[in-house]
Formats: structure tokens, C-alpha cells, sequence
């Protein structure tokens, strides 16, 4: 009769075992699938540039930032046209740099929690920190030196 509690005891712990290791299973996730790139359904926009220079360099924040430079160096009469054009580009510059940053922010975040599951190194999550470290530094920068034109 004594013998009977501890097989039940042990009974019920190999149970819940058991049911602990199914639950853990059920608790793994499936990988989530990395959209594709839509530039392999992109044509070529003109016959001296390969879609992927248009689409990697072209359309890149660098490009678009020195393009923003060029015309920032623009020269134009004194006016409210003037004013409104420094505006414009004030604009679109701080959009590209907000865009990047928050790419950024989103990038890192995905890092972590990758990080956290052991999809990544710890090497991998410190350079995507990096590069939301210098989007912060580089839109702070900015922000502090844009005015508006009035």
C-alpha cells in the first residue's frame, strides 16, 4: 500500500512532463519568410543602366541626399520663390534622413528580438545598434541645424 503514492506521484510527474515537452513545441515558432526584393520584376528604365544600378544606387538615400546638395547650392533670386524653394528642399531632406532613421529603429528592434531567439550573433545585433546609433546622431544633426524660411 505505501508503494501505491509514489507511483502515482511519479505517474503524474511523467505526465506532466509529458504535456510540458508537447507545450514547448507548440510554442516554437515557424521562420517568417523574407519578402522578395521587387526588383527582379523591375524593366530597365534606360538602355545605359542595369536595373540594379537604378534600383540599388540610383534610388539610394546617399544619391538622394548629394542630390538634395546640388540643388541646395542652387542660386536664386532673393524672394518668396526662393524662400519656398530652401523650404522644399528642407523638406525633402529631412524626410530621407527621418525615413532612414526610423528603417533604422525598425531594424535594430527586429535585431534584438532575432538576437534574443539566437537567429543572430551578437556581433550582427551590435552592427545594426551601429547604424541606428549614426540615423539617431546624423537626424539630430540635422534637425538642429533646419530652419524654415519665412
Amino acid at each position: 500500500m505505501r508503494k501505491h503514492p509514489v507511483v502515482y506521484l511519479s505517474f503524474c510527474l511523467m505526465v506532466l512532463a509529458l504535456v510540458i515537452s508537447g507545450c514547448t513545441e507548440a510554442l516554437k515558432k515557424d521562420p517568417v519568410a523574407i519578402e522578395p526584393s521587387i526588383e527582379k520584376d523591375l524593366k530597365q528604365v534606360h538602355p545605359d543602366e542595369d536595373v540594379s544600378y537604378t534600383f540599388n544606387t540610383r534610388f539610394s538615400l546617399g544619391n538622394a541626399l548629394d542630390r538634395v546638395g546640388l540643388l541646395k547650392r542652387m542660386s536664386l533670386p532673393p524672394g518668396e520663390a526662393s524662400m519656398a524653394f530652401s523650404n522644399s528642399i528642407g523638406a525633402v531632406e529631412g524626410t530621407l534622413l527621418k525615413q532612414d532613421y526610423e528603417i533604422k529603429k525598425l531594424d535594430f528592434e527586429l535585431a534584438r528580438i532575432l538576437f534574443r531567439d539566437g537567429e543572430i550573433t551578437k556581433e550582427q545585433l551590435d552592427q545594426k545598434e551601429a547604424a541606428y546609433s549614426e540615423a539617431v546622431s546624423t537626424f539630430k544633426a540635422f534637425w538642429e541645424s533646419f530652419g524654415i524660411s519665412d
